[in-house]
Parts: structure tokens; sequence; C-alpha cells
């Protein structure tokens, strides 16, 4: 109550930090409790495959072979149920009005008696290309209209029919999905050995009251018959049970562990935590280290009349973790208004246990306040009783830089970094939103298509805005159909990316040709015999240079013989984060799916679709009408605009906390020196003189944590920009700004409180002089 602005910067530095502190703590708290809400977590279990290789060494693996669950539960009585669990690869559906990604598992009837996802409505899928899907992806789809019934349409399978919707459940399980999709669907595609290879998850319930040594006893014998029939194989197996409870967070390393935290996850989210509030403690330890000087006179007399260092300790610890557990009360009103506004969906707001999440909270709040009060506690206690009283104390340093001037410029170094972390991941994401250099996607507008499409591609084709109409199986941007590819027909095939795509929509997309042309003009039904591909194609099949390449044949999907028409320069066509991968393209009109329609000049989207939807009523006036600004699309595919406000959000707070703490340093630095100033001005110093002379030392502090910051901040930038294969490189312009504002902003701090100090009325300040 005595110092109540150093108390209102520790409380508040503390109060706005916490939140996501508290946020990243409860995602802590949620991988514990994963899957903790099926009908009998204690009875059910998955099946873990140990493959021992022929030099002995051991892979250990999430995933069995899909025959396994059918062969426990028909020859071994323990086993109650069984089920597969097949994760399918990142899907893209589409309604024909919105194209979005899922992740889908294929699952068995068996899967919803032993795990608790319940229906909404509808029914279960059974048939082949049959599946449901979840509440919110079913709002996302369809919004209030019933979606059973109805059809969403993958670019490898074909059409699925919605057989019902999911109620909503709990985010916390490994089981994450969007679609759960009939396990007859995978039956009908998949090429895998399915006694063999490693495809499915396999879990098991087993009967009430049963010895898990039975259990034990079954996957062993299942595994010596598995060994059996692949004796052809170097490898052996072996099963073993994990409680389905069990499996988050992982303890042990498994391959194709989808969607189950780790605890070197765990350790990135306590470490977010952690750094998050450490910057709020730096200005508790400064603020508690500038004051050093005035409580030293305390500190002598208590040891003068017998305290002893440990008690001195325990008092300025218990006053840290006071003023923690003050900003933990606030932080926590803080934390329930984010609730309000911030909706991402990696984000777990609610805990089944919130005695166990008060217990982190708090414990964690007790070791940030011995954090923040240990360090400046020794410095305290360790003051000689004879310097103190006799006045020649001084405070510890490094070097020649003073120890609290050392922690302001370590808290801007800080605070620059991460800000600069932020701002190249808002330059990448930025630069994924808008790139034109892989593709174009200026003025192309895309819209869906199925059966006889000529006649609307005809009179699209005359309207005056329209400069060219290309056609694709899908746009580029997303996920696409695969290929295989080998260069003669007794070769090994090598998987593809795969477009079926005519000569004007390579046009369209503006695609660098190193050799060869574009794919021939045609109107023709048939599949053309000639394709265009990438360098990497080029690469991965050893057809030496792109010139020599040229007039090569390669067989393509084991059927047909096709000719090299063109390569095209690597170009980043779906994920920016990964290198570019084998592509093809081949005019085949079976398999076109979207008009890219080109226009002449940058029109409204909105007047060119209502242009469009005209000339689609004449065509298809039941159908429903799907269309897209194809650069509106990408930018919304690319940004993640939620997580990008998030984590701008997380950096405003620092900085502001930064702030706060210069904002206490120079406070009570011109508190101490406001006789000095007294005398300067009754002496005929001038205002600015006594700025100058009070800003000066800060302005170094500034100047000196630029020249560290800003290259540790290219260093930092450089580190996110290189995990995308595909980048604009370093926004050096940009962090050159970003340390502008923050050194404009932290100048500007200095001057403000100083110049309050000079203008003071030095009466006040000399009159008991």
């Amino acid at each position: 109550m005595k110092h109540k602005l150093f108390s209102f910067i520790n409380i508040a530095g503390l109060g706005i930090a916490i939140p996501f502190s508290l946020i990243c703590l409860t995602q802590v708290v949620v991988v514990f409790e994963a899957d903790n809400f099926h009908p009998s977590p204690d009875r059910t279990y998955r099946v873990i495959t140990d493959v021992k290789e022929a030099n002995a060494s051991t892979t250990k693996y999430a995933t069995s072979p899909f025959a396994l669950a059918d062969n426990l539960k028909t020859n071994y009585p323990v086993v109650e149920n069984a089920t597969p669990v097949v994760r399918g690869s990142s899907w893209e559906l589409t309604s024909n009005i919105k194209k979005i990604r899922v992740n889908p598992i294929y699952v068995e009837s068996s899967f919803f008696e032993i795990f608790s996802f319940p229906l909404e409505k509808g029914t279960l899928p059974e048939l082949p290309n049959t599946l449901v899907i979840t509440h919110e992806m079913a709002e996302t789809f369809f919004g209030t209209e019933n979606p059973v019934g109805k059809t969403l349409t993958h670019h490898d399978y074909g059409v699925f029919t919605v057989t019902g919707v999911l109620k909503p459940y709990k985010r916390g399980t490994h089981f994450r999905s969007d679609a759960m999709v009939s396990m007859k669907t995978f039956k009908q595609f998949s090429k895998a050995n399915l006694k063999k290879d490693l495809s499915a998850f396999t879990y098991i319930l087993i009967k009430q009251n049963s010895d898990k040594k039975d259990l034990d006893a079954a996957l062993a014998m299942s595994a010596a018959n598995t060994n059996k029939e692949i004796t052809q194989s170097k490898e052996t197996f072996h099963y073993r049970k994990q409680l389905v409870t069990d499996i988050s967070p992982a303890y042990e390393k498994l391959q194709n562990n989808s969607y189950v935290e780790s605890y070197s996850d765990i350790a990135v989210n306590l470490g977010m935590a952690l750094a998050i509030i450490l910057l709020a403690a730096f200005n508790y330890i400064n603020l508690t280290l500038a004051r050093s000087l005035s409580r030293a006179k305390e500190v002598g007399i208590r040891k003068v009349t017998g305290a002893l260092r440990y008690q001195l300790i325990s008092q300025f610890v218990c006053e840290a973790v006071l003023i923690t557990f003050l900003a933990l009360i606030a932080g926590y009103f803080i934390l329930n208004l984010m609730k309000q506004f911030i909706h991402l969906h990696w984000i777990t707001w609610e805990v089944d246990n919130n005695i166990a999440l008060w217990i982190v909270f708090i414990l964690f709040t007790i070791f940030i306040g011995i954090i923040a009060g240990f360090f400046p506690a020794r410095i305290l206690s360790g003051f000689q009783p004879v310097k103190v009283l006799k006045g020649t104390i001084s405070p510890v340093s490094f070097g020649k830089m003073g120890f609290r001037k050392s922690l302001v410029v370590i808290q801007l170094v800080a605070t620059c970094c991460f800000v600069f972390l932020i701002g190249s991941l808002f330059s990448q994401f930025e630069y994924m939103a808008t790139d034109n250099e892989n593709f174009n996607r200026k003025n192309i507008y895309n819209i869906s298509i199925a059966g006889n499409y000529k006649p609307l591609q005809n009179d699209i084709a005359i309207n005056k805005n329209v400069e060219r109409i290309g056609l694709v199986s899908t746009p580029f941007g997303g996920t696409s159909a695969t290929c295989f590819i080998k260069k003669d027909n007794v070769g090994d095939n090598s998987v593809a990316n795969y477009y079926a795509a005519n000569a004007d929509f390579i046009t369209n997309m503006n695609l660098n040709f190193v050799a060869g042309k574009n794919l021939p003009e045609s109107i023709s039904d048939s599949a053309s015999n000639f394709v265009v591909v990438n360098e990497q194609t080029l690469y991965m099949m050893g057809l030496g240079t792109p010139q020599e390449a040229i007039g090569k044949s390669v067989f393509l999907n084991n059927e047909k013989m096709v000719i090299i028409q063109g390569v095209v320069k690597n170009f980043c066509y779906s994920i920016y984060q990964f290198a570019t991968q084998p592509l093809v393209m081949q005019y085949n009109p079976a398999q076109f799916h979207v008009l890219s329609i080109k226009t002449k000049n940058d029109l409204p989207a909105k007047d060119f679709k209502a242009d469009m939807q005209l000339i689609w009523k004449k065509y298809y006036p039941y159908d429903e009408f799907s269309f897209s600004d194809y650069e509106k699309e990408l930018y919304d595919r690319y940004y993640p605009g939620g997580d990008m406000q998030f984590m701008g959000m997380i950096s405003f707070v620092v900085f502001i906390i930064s702030i706060m703490g210069l904002i206490g340093m120079v406070t009570y630095d011109t508190e101490k020196r406001l006789k000095e100033i007294g005398i300067r001005k009754v002496m005929g110093a001038s205002v600015s003189t006594i700025i100058k002379e009070l800003s000066v030392g800060f302005l170094k502090l500034i100047i000196i944590s630029g020249a560290i910051c800003i290259p540790l901040g290219y260093i930092v930038g450089s580190s996110v920009i290189n995990v995308f294969a595909f980048n604009d490189g370093v926004n050096f312009r940009l962090l050159v700004i970003l340390f502008c504002v923050i050194f404009f902003i932290a100048l500007s701090t200095v001057i403000i409180k100083t110049a309050a100090a000079a203008i003071a009325n030095p009466v006040k300040s000399l009159r008991t002089e």
C-alpha cells in the first residue's frame, strides 16, 4: 500500500501474463484426461506391435495388422469385442458449394459399441462410400439443413452419402476426426496386405472380471500365428496391450501414433507458460532490486537485532508469493473474459477435474513467486549491517553494467525477439496467402461442374469479361489425386500427384516451362497420350535433364504409355512447408470437375458471380451453384487469422509487460534523484537539459538492446522461415520496423516520465533542506 505504483506494476504485469500461462497449463491437464469418457476405459485396450528386424533392432508401432481384431474377437474367449480403426490421410470433401479439409477414420459398427461417440441423428455408416460427420462439420457444410442423405465428393473415391451426424464429443481424444467412414470403403479402395501390413489400430474390450494374463496369452498366440503366415519376411511381430487411458501422454515413442501428445509436447506447453510468466517476473526482480537501497537499512537493523539470513529470505520470498497470488486472482478474471472472445480449435478451456487444474495453477503460482523472489532475497539478505548503516552499500553489478540495467536489457531483448518471432510467422503466412509467383491466383474464378459441361463452358466463354477457361480435376492449393508412374513396364512404380488439366488451365496458372511445351489443345472425350511433369518427377525417375526428358515415354498407372510433352519448374502447388513432390498433368476429360475461369480485368467477385449464376441456371436450374473467388479462397486457406490474432495478443501482452517494467525503473530512478533535479532547476538548468540528463542512461540501454536483438531477431526469423521449403526469406524490413516501433515507444516512455519529473516544482523536493 505504501508503494502503490510498484505494487500495481508487479500485480498488473503478472496479472496480464498469467492467463496465457493458464491456457498452456490447461492444455497440459487435458492431455492426462484424454479418452476417459468411454463406457469401459478400464477394460479397453489398444494393441501395440513391436517389430523385430533381422539386425535385432526393434521398432514400436501403435498400429497392427488389420485382420488382428477379427481374429481376437473370434478365437479368444477373454475378448468381448474388438474393432479395427484405420486413419485416412487428410481428405478434401466438397458439397459443390464448399471444399473443406477433413480428418477421416474408417470404422466398423463395433467401434461405436466400444467407444462413446453417439449419434445425434441418422444411422451408422455400413455400406461403401457412406460416412457420419461431426456436429461442427455438419454445420460447416450444410448450415441449419439436415445433412442426413446429402452427399459429399472426394476427388479420388467419388461421392459419399452422409448417413448420420455425431453428437458433440469431448475434444480430448486421440480419435480426433471430422468424418467416420464405413470400413467397407477402406476395403474397397485399399491395396494393403490386411494380414501383414500395420495399417490399422486394433482396440479390444475384454470381458468383466477377466484375467489380464489371458489377454497377454491371446496376444502372444496371435503374434505367433502372424509370424507363421509371414515366414518369408525377415521381421517378427510381438503384440502387447496398452490401456486406452494410458495412450496419452505417450511415455514411449511409437510409430503411427497420431494425435497423441508426448512428454516433449507437454514440455513445450510448460516452457511456453514459463517463458511468458518469466518476462513478467523480470519486472518484479527489477523493481525489487531497484528498491534494494531503500530497504537496506531495514535489512541492516533486522540483522543487528538478531534476524538470521534464512528469515530475511523467507520474508522477501513470501512477499513475492503474495504478489503472484494477487496476480493469479486478476489473471483468472482475465482468463474468463478471454473465453468469450477466443475460439480456436486447438484450445480447450474446460477440464474434467477442476480440483487438479487449480492445484496445478496454485503450484505454478507458488513456483513463480519463489523464482521471482528468491534472487532479490539472496541479494537483500546478504547486505552487511556495518556497510548498510554507514551508507557504503552499492548494488550488485555485472562488470561495468549494473545488474538491474542488465535485466532491463535482457527483458527488452527477449521482448523484441518474441515480437520478431511472431512477425516472421506473420510474414510467412502473409506470403503463402498472397503468393502469386508459384502459380497465378489473380483474376481466377472456379465453378464446380459435373456431367455434360460443354454447353455451359461455351456460353461462359462468350462473356465479355472472360479471357480463357481452363479445365481441371481440382485446383492447386489443396490435396490432389495420386497416380503411379514408372519408366518402363517392368520397373517399380513411383507415386506422383496427379491433375487432370487442359492447356488453358496450365496457361491460366502461368507455370514456367523449362523445357518442351504445353499440353496439346484438345476437345476430345478421351485422355491424351501426352503429359506435363515437373522437375522433381524427372529427378525421382532418373530421366535426365528436362531437355533430355522431352519425348520420352513413361507408364501411367500400369495401364498406358504416355509421352512427356513439357517440363515445368518446381513450384509449390499444395503445402509450403514441404519440398515439391513429383507432379503429372494430363488432359483427361473424365476427371474434369472444375472450370478455371480467367477474367480480362480485375472484376468485383460479387458482380461476376451474379453473371455466372444466370448462365448456370439456364443449364442446371435445380442444381446448386458452386462458385469461388480463387484468390480469396486461397487467402482464407493459408492465412490462420484466429491463430495469428492470438499470437499477436501474446506479443502485445509481452510488450506491455516490458514497457511497464521500464516505467517502473524510470519512475524509481527519477524519484531517487528528485532533490538533485530540484537543485539543478534552482541553479538554472532547463527542462530539456534535465530530461537529457535523466534519459541518456536509459537511451543507452535501449540502443544496446537494439544492437543485440536485431541480429538475434534475424537468426530467430531465419529459424522460423526455414521450416518452410517455400518462403520469401526473412523480412528484414519488417524486423527493423518492429524494432523502430518498440524503440520509439520505449524512448517516449522514458521521455514522458523524465519530463514529468523535470517540470515538477523544485520547492516541493527541497522544502525540507
